[in-house]
């Protein structure tokens, strides 16, 4: 059993005591970047400074959550004081989609429109509420740093933005594969993202491993046919980085991007056994070294649960499932219910809920998006030198997501387990 193989390993076992420690509560764990100014947080009312983070539209209220990290901040009795560290703030929608095709709001002048994006300059009028989030009314963008940090994320927003135009002009099917490839919901079907929940497959809405596989994988055979092996390795490496640098840092893509860069960079190097479990683990290890806030985040328990469950017990599953269905349906089935080993407990912790119909659904479920994906990435590169296909390569990729739409839809159906802790 491959878990007892590497009992003696030393990065499973620092990984291990690492994981006992922080999730028995023995430490606490703070931001390294935690909100600190003279003035207290009541009394802030006007901050000027830079967007750290992707917005986040919420289900509930509608409005974004994004990082904010101030130069200073001022008082209503004109107190000013610098300040350091980083502090979320909720905005209203009409702010930040003015740009966004299809959501425009004739009164969005009167609050201010803001260039919400990772690296962007502005300044936010408002009030500090509960849990030191900042609740901004007015705002005004203030441009992108004339740096060379700054030019790039200038870059980067415009890249966004177009390509939220794109993938506007596919409808459904394109506000789908945009939640995909960068991780942007805002023309997710809400109906979908619910199907997907109850289904135990929010997952695969969630940038991870999957999705930077696929971007990966599409990479290295678009290199490999073009200029050979060694060359499309480092091809496929560049290709993560840039998928990533777009996508935005989330927990469980910083999982993937660690452990995807180690793996290509060994086996550039010539090394062909690689031990994923101690790649695992040593990503494990420098995640919580960098940034020791993400552990306490659900995106980074799953993922690294998931991948820890796939590794240390996939193979015996496998072994075991080999004997009853074919090859490929085993191998896929093994990994789905490895995953849940680990996940299961942490996410009836969390939520209070568990779908166990997510393991055969991911099994039905997964190739479809795979097959979604690869063809949303090929008419993507299409229309880019034939506009013109733009209107039936959509045709085509909603046709696609009608299918999965209906698919996942029946798993839906499937109850979950409910248990308040």
């Amino acid at each position: 059993m491959v878990i007892f193989k590497n009992a003696k390993n030393p990065l499973v076992i620092a990984a291990f005591i690492c994981a006992v420690v922080i999730y028995s509560g023995s430490i606490s764990i703070k931001s390294r970047k935690h909100f600190n100014s003279i003035i207290f947080p009541s009394d802030i009312i006007f901050m000027k400074g830079k967007v750290v983070s992707n917005p986040v539209k919420s289900s509930q209220t509608q409005s974004y959550l994004f990082k904010f990290k101030p130069e200073f901040v001022r008082t209503s009795n004109g107190i000013v004081s610098t300040c350091s560290g980083i502090i979320p703030v909720m905005i209203d929608s009409s702010m930040v989609e003015a740009y966004f095709p299809g959501k425009l709001y004739s009164g969005v002048r009167k609050k201010g429109v803001l260039i919400c994006e990772d690296g962007a300059l502005a300044e936010l009028s408002g009030r500090t509420g509960t849990d030191d989030i900042f609740f901004a009314n007015n705002g005004c963008s203030q441009g992108f740093p004339c740096t060379p940090v700054g030019k790039v994320a200038h870059v980067r927003a415009l890249f966004r933005v177009q390509f939220r135009r794109l993938m506007y002009a596919w409808g459904a099917a394109g506000g789908f594969l945009l939640a995909l490839l960068s991780g942007i919901r805002e023309y997710t079907e809400q109906q979908t993202a619910d199907a997907f929940k109850n289904a135990g497959l929010s997952h695969i809405l969630a940038l991870s491993g999957m999705h930077l596989s696929i971007f990966s994988g599409f990479a290295f055979y678009t290199g490999y046919s073009m200029w050979g092996k060694r060359t499309a390795q480092i091809f496929q490496i560049c290709a993560v980085l840039l998928f990533v640098w777009f996508a935005g840092f989330s927990p469980s893509l910083i999982r993937a991007l660690f452990c995807s860069i180690s793996s290509m960079l060994l086996s550039l190097c010539g090394i062909k056994k690689i031990s994923m479990i101690s790649v695992l683990c040593a990503t494990f290890l420098c995640h919580i070294i960098v940034a020791p806030a993400d552990c306490m985040n659900a995106a980074f328990m799953l993922s690294y649960g998931a991948m820890g469950g796939i590794l240390f017990f996939g193979e015996l599953i496998n072994g075991k499932l080999s004997y009853i269905f074919p090859c490929c349906i085993s191998s896929c089935f093994s990994a789905s219910t490895a995953a849940q080993i680990f996940t299961a407990p942490v996410s009836l912790k969390l939520f209070g809920t568990f779908f166990p119909g997510g393991i055969i659904a991911s099994v039905v479920v997964s190739p479809l998006i795979t097959i979604f994906i690869y063809m949303g990435l090929l008419f993507i590169l299409l229309c880019l030198f034939f506009p013109m296909c733009v209107v039936s390569a959509g045709i085509v990729l909603n046709s696609v997501y009608s299918v999965i739409k209906i698919v996942v839809s029946v798993f839906s159906y499937i109850p979950g387990i409910a248990i308040h802790i």
